[in-house]
């Protein structure tokens, strides 16, 4: 079995350190452009993300994505139902915002110095960026965010453009836990939500925290991610501060 980690726009395999998942046992995916990678010749759409990570790792797949990882996550689940055990989906919905596309032209024109700002404020909790020092999860993503290109995040944001599972969410099989951050700007729970109800057998997990749930609270993101891997039985109260929901 083969746990696969997938990232949100513009962050890396980095991520994975920070938030205290992977080591050997995982396969940490990045996106073209981003990390390591070079940007695809076009910006690629979800359906060819999707099938890259099937094609890149073997056997049956563990899943866990967050945001547009997440997004990628439901596709491949839908696309290759035969490849997905589980899946573990965080701080994501069920399709794309209109905005994203004006978060593409913003990277383009102004620059990842123009976007830093706008997009720290969607990932975390104010709290968290006024902490001085900084949070080990706020100064990777800063530093991560203003070493890439500019392009790159473009293409991102273009490629969660095309997310629009809610057709096909009914033909996801895998066990699936959905994890929503009760302070996420970008992804709230009705989002989040959406996803589980779509998805036959699905548990909701609401969790305190950001759209960058596992940067800012790493423990906890941990926390779910054993649980959900170990199958484990969802009783209130058994995640500190966690409601939890399940669907048949």
């Amino acid at each position: 079995m083969t746990l696969v980690l997938l990232t949100p726009v513009g962050l890396d395999a980095r991520m994975w350190d920070v938030v205290g998942l992977g080591g050997t046992e995982a396969v940490r995916h990045e996106w073209p452009g981003f990390g390591a990678r070079p940007r695809a010749p076009a910006p690629p759409d979800m359906a060819a993300l999707a099938d890259e990570v099937a094609a890149s790792h073997p056997g049956p797949l563990d899943v866990v994505g967050c945001s547009m990882g997440g997004m990628v996550g439901q596709h491949l689940a839908i696309r290759h139902p035969d490849r997905v055990r589980s899946l573990l989906v965080a701080c994501t919905g069920a399709a794309a915002v209109a905005s994203v596309l004006d978060r593409a032209r913003a990277a383009e024109e102004t620059g990842m110095e123009g976007v830093l700002r706008s997009t720290l404020e969607r990932w975390f909790t104010p709290e968290a960026l006024a902490r001085r020092p900084e949070p080990p999860g706020v100064a990777y993503a800063r530093e991560t965010l203003l070493s890439l290109d500019p392009r790159a995040f473009a293409d991102g944001w273009r490629a969660i453009a095309t997310h629009d599972a809610r057709p096909r969410l009914s033909q996801i099989t895998a066990r699936t836990t959905c994890v929503a951050g009760r302070q996420d700007v970008s992804a709230p729970v009705a989002r989040v939500r959406e996803v589980a109800d779509g998805i036959p057998g699905a548990r909701l997990v609401v969790v305190d925290g950001p759209h960058m749930l596992p940067l800012e609270r790493p423990e906890a993101f941990r926390d779910l991610v054993r649980r959900h891997l170990a199958g484990a039985v969802w009783e209130n109260g058994a995640v500190p501060e966690v409601e939890e929901e399940e669907r048949t």
